[in-house]
């Protein structure tokens, strides 16, 4: 498959095809006795085989305690989450009831669903001929008028539970079924495809649901938006199922408090989800989950390393953790010839970065830097620009490629290159290739390889500056707002100093223009204009 075109999948047909793996559905539930019992009815006629079906309550500490009504599937137990864990809400309970669940395929399924009778099945047809599938169900939003269990198990049996209400008195889950009728089904659709995960039916196997780290137990909302992103970065392919229909007894948080659950949700997904990029806008900002991993090499002198490094760090795009890889372990503090110090350089290294936020003595490269949606290998030699990372950043993004290669003059080879990896690509190339295939060739497969110039995109060879040279950029001044500028820095306008005589000299050249209240330009700059955003 590429990117997230399941076309090639051909699942069975409903109905004319033979399961084989068992599989869990999984209910949160709390304080919902009278919906539980409906959701319970509908999964007590699934056409899923019977002996492959549990179904798991996880009762998230209801008082009264939940019970099992008489209208039920055959193999369904209630588990207690007060039992399992000191935590509580949707995520956790989910959590919990997938660890006490012994499905190969993990099914969500909310406690105020009243699922169809194929909905199951239709689901985890998928998960028969791939193990990378998350498959989305479909819904449509009741008001009021709920049916009792009997009704729902006797329309279940004859086949006429979704004509339990007129589809024209009902609502779509609109903002999903948008993405997904303007994607082609999500087969069209780019790297925010996790957006359509909201959770209340969806399927995935307990290998990648596991792979993935399973649900945040800590997040009480947004949990189903930010598990979808994780699901993104290890290549998960979301395919939305209409044949698992069903109807949502009420509406949803966002349907009825959707300002304040953007408000709440807001700053715990901005700090684990990277993308969409509008959750960060503050520049300078350091995230548990950054955007960018660069791993660079910690081999040459010191100040050759430092200046590949404090490019970086001083680049317009800060979402950026710098992994500086050497043996650290290596240096240790006996009397030595502080001067004649064989690891000299390494050491001034370790000092130069040790209270840096941004940066990470590391021993290894990492082999992969999930959750981070990008790797970025850098040659120690070569120098960005100050807005190169961005700009590969948009590059892949507009290809949505897994891999744009920056091959700087004179390089003659790929190991030469710099390189940006896309962490979903990578992910879904790693479970796929064959022995003996190269890495770059199949990530190259499944979602797209772009070359571009080193000298287009600002690159320099550090190892042909002179000692002089290898210095850290010099800063850039923020303009207030409304002042032009030929630079961008986040969404403050600035100015590159590094062509004027000096830092004070531009300063009051600034002060100067801004007291005339003239809009003036710098000419005389180290760094090349940047191209508007894309």
């Amino acid at each position: 498959m590429v990117r997230n075109d399941w076309s090639p999948l051909k699942p069975g047909k409903i109905g004319e095809w033979q399961p084989t793996r068992s599989v869990s559905v999984v209910i949160p539930a709390y304080n919902c006795q009278e919906t539980l019992n409906l959701t319970l009815a509908s999964l007590s006629h699934q056409t899923y085989p019977e002996h492959l079906l549990e179904v798991v309550v996880a009762d998230d500490g209801s008082e009264p305690p939940l019970e099992l009504p008489k209208i039920r599937p055959a193999n369904c137990r209630i588990v207690r989450v007060p039992e399992h864990s000191t935590g509580w809400g949707r995520s956790n309970a989910l959590h919990v009831g997938a660890m006490n669940s012994g499905g190969d395929i993990l099914h969500w399924l909310d406690a105020d669903m009243v699922v169809f009778p194929e909905h199951v099945e239709a689901q985890v047809r998928w998960h028969h001929v791939s193990e990378e599938a998350v498959t989305l169900g479909y819904k449509r939003f009741v008001a009021s008028d709920f049916p009792t269990p009997e009704e729902v198990s006797e329309r279940s049996m004859a086949g006429t539970l979704d004509k339990l209400y007129r589809v024209q008195d009902t609502e779509p889950h609109d903002y999903v079924e948008k993405l997904i009728n303007d994607t082609d089904q999500l087969r069209g659709g780019d790297h925010l495809n996790f957006r359509a995960h909201v959770g209340a039916t969806a399927a995935l196997t307990r290998t990648l649901y596991l792979a993935a780290g399973g649900l945040n137990p800590e997040l009480r909302l947004g949990e189903d938006t930010e598990f979808g992103y994780r699901l993104t970065q290890l290549g998960a392919v979301f395919i939305p199922e209409p044949r698992a229909g069903s109807w949502h007894l009420g509406a949803t948080h966002m349907q009825t408090r959707g300002e304040a659950l953007r408000r709440y949700n807001h700053p715990y997904l901005a700090d684990l989800m990277p993308l969409p990029r509008y959750l960060r806008p503050a520049p300078n900002r350091s995230w548990a989950v950054p955007l960018i991993t660069a791993v660079v090499p910690a081999e040459g002198s010191f100040e050759l390393v430092r200046a590949c490094v404090d490019r970086l760090l001083a680049g317009d795009q800060t979402d950026l953790l710098i992994k500086l890889v050497a043996d650290w372990d290596a240096i240790e503090d006996n009397r030595r010839s502080v001067l004649a110090d064989p690891l000299l350089d390494r050491r001034l290294l370790a000092v130069t970065y040790r209270s840096e936020p941004r940066v990470e003595l590391v021993r290894q490269a990492p082999d992969t830097v999930f959750p981070s949606p990008f790797l970025l290998n850098v040659p120690p030699h070569l120098g960005v620009d100050v807005n190169t990372v961005r700009r590969m950043v948009s590059e892949a993004d507009e290809w949505q490629a897994g891999l744009v290669r920056l091959l700087p003059a004179g390089a003659t080879s790929p190991a030469e290159a710099l390189a940006l990896w896309r962490t979903s690509a990578l992910s879904r190339a790693e479970r796929v290739r064959r022995p003996g295939e190269q890495l770059d060739k199949v990530v190259a497969e499944v979602s797209g390889e772009r070359w571009v110039s080193g000298d287009e995109f600002g690159v320099v060879n550090l190892g042909l500056l002179s000692p002089a040279g290898l210095v850290p950029p010099r800063p850039r001044l923020v303009h207030p707002a409304g002042k032009r500028s030929r630079r961008q820095f986040g969404d403050a306008e600035t100015v590159a100093v590094g062509g004027v005589r000096s830092l004070a000299s531009a300063t009051r050249f600034v002060a100067r223009q801004a007291a005339m209240g003239v809009a003036r330009k710098v000419h005389r700059r180290v760094n090349r204009p940047t191209p508007p955003p894309t």
